[in-house]
């Protein structure tokens, strides 16, 4: 049996190729996933695969496949993300780059590029093609393959003007799916991990940082002797901008640790910025607002957390406040897992030799991935996948299709042993 589903996913080495690109150049942007999981849909009744969409909003859905087993075995579900990055004339304007939904993705010989296919529509083609080498070799599985592709799983949170599910995401598909029924025994979250195996991940936490000042005529304006008084809070959030790099250098360091997957070093940053009118800059401004992400260890204090942060604030003197919008924990699993690592090993053994499979890069681990919805519901999740080359160098990933076909009989073999 091991071999006839080797065999057949081998056999689909251009249909996965094919999977991919047809699934990285559907324009589906962030928050109108439906479109996108519409088409995985499609795909599946393709190839006469008992799959439904699972709808969340008019624009947002799942989407849940199945191979059902004959009953009395373990259920393993795959899970993977449809949202790739936000879109739109605004972000790419504001993030200079061009858009990545637009752009989907392209083949070079026996490369795949395009951050569609590499986050996350790849590894989702993994597992679509596992499947039917499963179905169609007849694999005698006792538990069910539940095969589930979500929406909201990169970073956004509701904050000011943008509100509502549609600006919902770190593992909000996953949670939804969960929360309406879709469990398993094990989870694999089908992502990029150079073939090492991961179950600790970052959790993160979103802040809003608010500072004040007045509205001051350029001729008029008056420079008192302290940061505090000054009447342009976008002087003030100059000062509060390095103070927070400090503290993230710091925090980052004395909170970095090894892990059985790999070392985690859990970063932060500011991300953006508002205050003044673009339009109209003789005015100081008497309002700006600093938007920061951390990443956070698994049990962590979020509170003694924003406590320190705060206190890295009030430490330049400007009277900013510190607002927690988002919190989503990490998780790390525990020895539960070890049955779904065992089945990844010996699949990984099967396809590639006795070498075992590599620590996974600090990046990795000190990520959010969905495996944190899973952990958090109890369902022991642990994240695997190809590499995508030169992953360290943001935009300049690739994948090898050698690679994603080593990878989709890995899973084949680990749904075999874990459902089998």
């Amino acid at each position: 049996m091991t071999e006839e589903v080797l065999a057949r996913v081998e056999d689909s080495r251009e249909d996965l190729a094919e999977l991919a690109l047809r699934l990285g150049n559907t324009y589906s942007p962030w928050g109108s996933e439906r479109i996108l999981a519409q088409e995985v849909v499609d795909w599946y009744r393709e190839q006469a695969l008992d799959a439904d969409l699972m709808g969340i909003t008019p624009a947002r859905a799942n989407v849940v496949a199945r191979l059902r087993g004959s009953g009395g075995g373990r259920t393993l579900v795959f899970n993977a993300h449809l949202d790739t990055e936000a879109s739109g004339e605004e972000y790419d304007r504001l993030m200079a780059v061009p858009d990545p939904n637009r752009v989907g993705g392209r083949r070079e010989g026996d490369r795949l590029f395009g951050h569609t296919i590499l986050n996350d529509r790849g590894p989702m083609s993994l597992f679509m093609i596992a499947a039917r080498a499963l179905r169609d070799a007849g694999a005698p599985l006792r538990g069910d393959v539940v095969l589930t592709s979500v929406a909201g799983e990169t970073g956004a949170a509701p904050v000011d003007e943008y509100q509502g599910v549609e600006y919902e995401g770190k593992g909000f598909g996953s949670d939804y799916l969960v929360r309406h029924g879709v469990r398993g025994d094990f989870a694999l979250v089908a992502e990029t991990t150079d073939f090492g195996l991961c179950w600790f991940n970052c959790g993160a936490a979103y802040y809003k940082i608010t500072l004040s000042g007045r509205n001051m005529y350029t001729p008029r304006l008056q420079r008192p002797g302290t940061l505090g008084e000054h009447p342009n809070a976008i002087v003030k959030a100059a000062r509060v901008v390095e103070a927070i790099e400090a503290w993230a250098i710091e925090a980052e360091a004395r909170r970095a640790r090894d892990t059985p997957c790999g070392e985690v070093r859990p970063k932060s940053q500011v991300g953006a910025i508002r205050g003044g009118l673009p339009w109209r800059p003789n005015r100081s401004s008497p309002y700006c607002a600093l938007y920061v992400d951390v990443r956070t260890l698994p049990d962590e204090d979020v509170a003694e957390l924003t406590a320190s942060l705060q206190a890295a604030v009030d430490a330049t003197g400007t009277g900013g406040r510190v607002e927690l919008i988002m919190f989503k924990p990490g998780f790390e699993a525990g020895d539960e897992v070890s049955p779904l690592a065992d089945a990844v090993r010996s699949a990984h053994a099967a396809v590639r030799g006795s070498a075992p499979p590599p620590r996974v890069e600090t990046a990795v681990v000190s990520m959010w991935r969905d495996t944190n919805i899973f952990n958090g519901h109890g369902i022991p999740s642990l994240t695997f996948g190809p590499s995508r080359g030169q992953a360290d160098v943001q935009g300049h990933g690739f994948f090898e299709l050698d690679d994603l076909v080593d990878a989709a009989k890995m899973y084949a073999l680990t749904a075999l042993q874990v459902a089998g």
